[in-house]
């Protein structure tokens, strides 16, 4: 309920469909379609500025895309990725995202933010496990 309330706010504010949402810690997590991201941020980040001030929490966006590959490199968007492999073994998806060292700390630097990227993996792309190697 809480979910579908949250995605109502993003689409009152900025004409948003987010494709996914939910919350963590003092975090309110949405997933956006590729096409919308620009108009979810707002001009210099004020809807992201109204969404917080408004819901009492940090906004955090992450963009939608059918390939999940895509999802990764942007969800990481701040390390320089080499490859992503996705592998099913037993019915069941796993992503790994090859880096170097320097880029590993980088994406290992923020536990909270690759938590959040796991979830979204998860529950979108059905991919129960995410390795940085």
């Amino acid at each position: 309920m809480q979910q579908i309330q949250l995605m109502n706010s993003l689409d009152a504010i900025a004409r948003v469909n987010a494709k996914d949402c939910f919350v963590r810690g003092e975090s309110i997590v949405f997933l956006v379609p590729e096409s919308q991201m620009r108009q979810a941020i707002g001009k210099n980040g004020s809807v992201v500025e109204k969404l917080k001030k408004m819901l009492g929490k940090n906004v955090e966006l992450f963009e939608y895309n059918e390939d999940p590959k895509k999802f990764f490199e942007k969800a990481f968007y701040r390390a320089k990725i080499n490859e992503i492999e996705i592998s099913e073994k037993e019915g069941k998806k796993a992503a790994t995202i090859k880096v170097d060292g320097t880029n590993k700390r980088i994406i290992l630097q923020n536990m909270g933010r690759l938590k959040k990227i796991k979830e979204l993996a998860e529950r979108n792309y059905n991919i129960g496990e995410v390795r940085v190697r």
